[in-house]
């Protein structure tokens, strides 16, 4: 610092006002990479900055752009910040190749083919009504993919008739062997929670603990070949914003009074949802640390890399994407800006042979897959 401050007495105004202002912004991409081993229930401030890693390592690129056209040296600043969260910039960024077609289609039986996916009730996340419109496209994008296992959140189906769902997967997937937690149903239908797999499901159940409607952790015991391994499908509670709030996203009023009631509101549910996510990943991680046999953890976290939950979860385990990921890991297409919030972890029993995030605009979230080798 000593030797920065005789320079800074050689700047303008404007670059020393610059030069706080970057201060200021290393100082933030620093707390966020406390996000994810600081508990928000311990102290929640911390987990904002966590969701705004993205946006600070932006800030942090365009200070060291400016420094380098003016003052070459300052540009160390940020430089150093980004660099000592290398490994977080991995989480977010893959450096894999990509992969080729004719692995998708023509793949080895050998390996596990694991595919999670929020369809959010087969219909489009504006669709109003129940109708699922887009049952039809997602089966035919999951078939393309040909998995042993399939994990779905905000699963929907009839008791009867076309959208009978599991019928449809064993029909047109190949897939007869389902266990399904429903969030609601009656005789007419049901939604919540699946897990569909080509392969005998041999137990089943479910964490009790801190489940919030459609959030919630369910698991199955699946017998390929002779060995059985244990596939986690999970759905980390949701921020719960309302349509007032995606308007607010995308057109603030403008109005002091108003955007300040906005903001507040959409912070109050951001921070209650941190905490509810933080209470379901202590309990997940309590409960797969106790299984005896390999297991994979596959679902929607809502959730970024540079998280408690997501820390606390993957600890240990091999995150797919960061293992065999290809540029930047983004599984959200939703109004909110859209970050990676679907994740395939595995544990030690496995490796990681490829990892794919389908860019399919049919629900919110994108469609991801991963092959392993047990």
């Amino acid at each position: 610092m000593a030797a920065i401050l005789p320079r800074l007495k050689r700047l303008g105004f404007f670059s020393r006002s610059v030069l706080w202002v970057n201060f200021f912004a290393v100082a933030a991409l620093l707390l966020s990479y406390l996000a994810p081993v600081i508990n928000p229930k311990t102290f929640w401030p911390i987990a904002f900055f966590g969701i705004a890693y993205l946006p600070l390592l932006i800030v942090n690129g365009l200070f060291m752009a400016y420094w380098l056209i003016r003052k070459a040296k300052f540009a160390v600043i940020s430089l150093l910040a980004i660099l000592m969260g290398w490994g977080t910039l991995a989480n977010h960024f893959g450096f894999s190749a990509s992969v080729p077609e004719q692995e998708v289609a023509s793949r080895d039986t050998a390996l596990i083919r694991v595919l999670t996916y929020n369809v959010h009730f087969f219909r489009t996340f504006e669709q109003k009504n129940t109708e699922p419109t887009i049952w039809e496209e997602s089966m035919e994008l999951m078939d393309s993919i040909s998995p042993d296992v399939i994990c779905l959140q905000e699963y929907y189906t009839r008791q009867k008739g076309t959208y009978r769902m599991n019928k449809a997967f064993d029909r047109e997937i190949g897939m007869p062997y389902s266990y399904v937690l429903p969030t609601a149903e009656n005789d007419y239908e049901a939604y919540g929670m699946a897990i569909f797999s080509k392969h005998p499901i041999v137990a089943s159940g479910h964490l009790p603990d801190h489940e919030f409607g459609v959030n919630r952790v369910i698991y199955t015991d699946i017998n390929k070949g002779g060995r059985i391994f244990r596939v986690y499908n999970v759905h980390l509670r949701s921020i719960g914003f309302q349509k007032e709030d995606y308007e607010f996203i995308k057109s603030p009023t403008k109005t002091l009074e108003k955007d300040a009631a906005s903001t507040k509101r959409i912070g109050a549910r951001l921070k209650w949802a941190f905490n509810a996510r933080s209470a379901q990943a202590d309990a997940l991680r309590a409960h797969s640390r106790e299984c005896e046999i390999p297991y994979l953890i596959a679902g929607d976290f809502n959730d970024t890399p540079l998280s408690y939950a997501v820390n606390k979860v993957s600890s240990r385990l091999q995150n797919a994407f960061r293992e065999k990921g290809r540029g930047w890991g983004v599984t959200y297409n939703g109004d909110f800006p859209n970050f990676q919030i679907d994740y395939i972890l595995a544990s030690k029993d496995f490796e990681v042979a490829r990892y794919q995030i389908i860019k399919a605009k049919l629900s919110d979230h994108y469609p991801v897959w991963a092959d392993l080798k047990l």
